[in-house]
C-alpha cells in the first residue's frame, strides 16, 4: 500500500481573517514539514507538538485547514475548516490531493498556554 506524503505549512498564534473574498491565515510564526496522509488526528497533534516546540503546559486549542470552496466546478474562494478528528484529517487530505491548485496543506494552530493564557509561543 502506497502512503502519500504532503508538505504541511502550519501558521500559529496570529490571525485568521474572514472577509467576503474568503479566509486568510496571517502569521510570522510558520513551520513547514512533511506529513504522511495516513496520519491520525492524534498523531498530527503530537507531530505539531514536536515540530513547533510546544511546551508541556501548552496545547493546541484549535486547528484549522485552509481549503477551497467550489461552485459549479469552479473554485471561488477559500475558507477554513476546523479539524476535530480522523475523519476531518482524511477529508483535508482528500481535498488537497484532488486540487492541483494547492501546493501544500495549510493549517492554522491556536496554541493555548495553561499557565499563561495570554502568552503566545515564539
Amino acid at each position: 500500500m502506497c502512503h502519500l506524503t504532503a508538505y504541511v505549512c502550519v501558521y500559529y498564534n496570529d490571525q485568521i481573517y474572514n472577509t467576503n473574498e474568503g479566509t486568510t491565515f496571517v502569521s510570522n510564526n510558520t513551520k513547514t514539514f512533511m506529513v504522511n496522509k495516513a496520519i491520525t488526528f492524534t498523531q498530527l497533534l503530537e507531530l505539531f507538538h514536536q515540530k513547533l516546540n510546544i511546551e508541556p503546559q501548552q496545547h493546541i486549542q484549535c486547528l484549522h485547514f485552509w481549503g477551497p470552496i467550489f461552485e459549479l466546478g469552479q473554485c471561488y474562494m477559500y475558507t477554513s475548516f476546523i479539524q476535530r478528528d480522523d475523519a476531518d484529517v482524511r477529508k483535508m487530505f482528500n481535498i488537497f490531493y484532488n486540487n492541483p491548485l494547492l501546493p501544500l496543506v495549510e493549517l492554522f494552530a491556536i496554541i493555548y498556554d495553561n499557565n499563561n493564557p495570554t502568552k503566545h509561543p515564539t
